[in-house]
């Protein structure tokens, strides 16, 4: 299990390598792997709309296992211009598919083999769920068209430009019978929110640092939701867990858009930590909830651990009962009372900056910061413990991975 998890983590974080939009004139660094999270916090957006206005059963582990596998078929098939990948798709999709398989397959066959099935599944399109494959399609497209208005003021001289614009909007009106698509499209409040978590794509990580590759707080969110969830799938937690698990992790830094990434030393430190929490909270209250509808709040607030109860935060082990929120029991009692891992979300968040730090390290860049943090990190994950997984373990096969990597070279 740690040889593929650990093989997965890299192969995720390779999407923070892949620049987009490399034909058109840029105003800031977009990467696969940004655009992949915001994919994500879209389709939650129009996922919870499609339950709440159209009363649709949606399938929810099947629609982040379908986020998690094209972030994987991205890993493998890069920025290709889309027209020629729609075109490769329609005409040497089986190829296509076996290509995508036989690179990314492996590490996900050693995580876990049932797991690699639901992937072979879903590249080749005979698994059904056309619901969800719509909502993540639709959330594919929305993204761009955030992106493509950044660049679109940047190249209006740009030839071309105009039919690429027309040829996003056409496709996104095809998706107009999800409301949430209608919604976020025209701009309406929902569209403000989906543009505040666009903007954690502009605040770096480690800044005080040069790394490669750079990633961002919007990236990082997008590979701790995915390891939270590929632990939890491992475990066999129920679906909601494991749904409450990746958008945990997903939006768990969220308000960091208030406040930018301050570093931990200084958090740590200057004891500002509960300061920080203090103000996070009021920000996320008349800054953030107000942009959703009305019916989404509650189940925010709980994802971000901003609840009544001022001892749960994003890292607490808790359930949900009754309106009641509280520190999580023994298992499986609690399994249907809204189950959130703080303690997976936490060490998750931990891997992934570990990873980010030694993967510019492997790349030559000696940095006290950088050093510094691993360590640190690596110790962090030592002490703790959640179900049976060895986080250490898990650190050590990436490294491991990385040394091989570095003789080969």
């Amino acid at each position: 299990m740690e040889r593929g998890l650990a093989g997965l983590v890299l192969r995720l974080y390779e999407l923070a390598y892949i620049e987009r939009w490399n034909d058109h004139p840029k105003p800031f660094h977009i990467t696969e792997l940004d655009k992949q999270a915001h994919k994500a916090a879209i389709a939650y957006v129009v996922g919870k709309f499609e339950e709440h206005l159209r009363n649709q059963d949606i399938d929810w582990i099947y629609l982040i296992k379908g986020l998690i596998f094209e972030a994987l078929q991205r890993s493998v098939l890069t920025d290709i211009k889309p027209q020629i990948l729609h075109r490769l798709l329609r005409e040497r999709g089986e190829e296509l598919s076996s290509f995508v398989l036989s690179e990314a397959g492996g590490d996900l066959k050693d995580f876990d083999r049932e797991l690699f099935e639901e992937f072979e599944a879903y590249m080749r399109g005979g698994d059904g769920n056309l619901k969800e494959r719509r909502i993540v399609k639709a959330s594919h497209f929305l993204s761009t068209y955030w992106e493509f208005q950044m660049i679109y003021s940047s190249g209006l001289r740009f030839y071309g430009i105009e039919r690429v614009k027309a040829e996003i909007e056409d496709t996104i009106e095809d998706f107009f019978d999800l409301v949430g698509v209608e919604r976020i499209y025209l701009r309406k409040k929902t569209f403000n929110f989906i543009d505040l978590v666009g903007q954690l794509r502009f605040q770096k990580r480690w800044i005080q640092s040069p790394r490669v590759p750079t990633t961002t707080v919007l990236g990082h969110m997008f590979i701790v939701a995915s390891l939270a969830f590929l632990l939890s799938v491992k475990a066999g937690l129920c679906g909601r867990r494991g749904f409450l698990n990746f958008f945990t992790g997903l939006f768990h830094d969220l308000p960091e858009v208030t406040t930018r990434d301050i570093v931990a030393p200084v958090k740590r430190r200057t004891n500002m930590a509960e300061i920080l929490r203090s103000y996070e909270r009021e920000q996320t209250e008349s800054v953030i909830l107000p942009l959703l509808p009305d019916f989404m709040k509650e189940e925010f607030s709980y994802i971000l651990g901003f609840v009544q109860n001022e001892e749960v935060d994003e890292f607490t082990d808790r359930i949900r009962e009754g309106g009641e929120v509280r520190p999580m029991g023994p298992l499986p009692a609690e399994e249907c009372r809204d189950p959130v891992d703080g303690t997976l979300i936490k060490a998750c968040d931990y891997m992934g900056a570990y990873v980010e730090a030694k993967l510019s390290l492997y790349h030559g860049i000696r940095s006290r910061h950088l050093e510094e943090g691993c360590r640190s990190l690596k110790n962090r994950l030592k002490g703790i413990r959640w179900l049976e997984v060895s986080f250490d373990r898990i650190l050590s096969e990436i490294d491991r991975r990385l040394e091989t990597d570095e003789d080969r070279g």
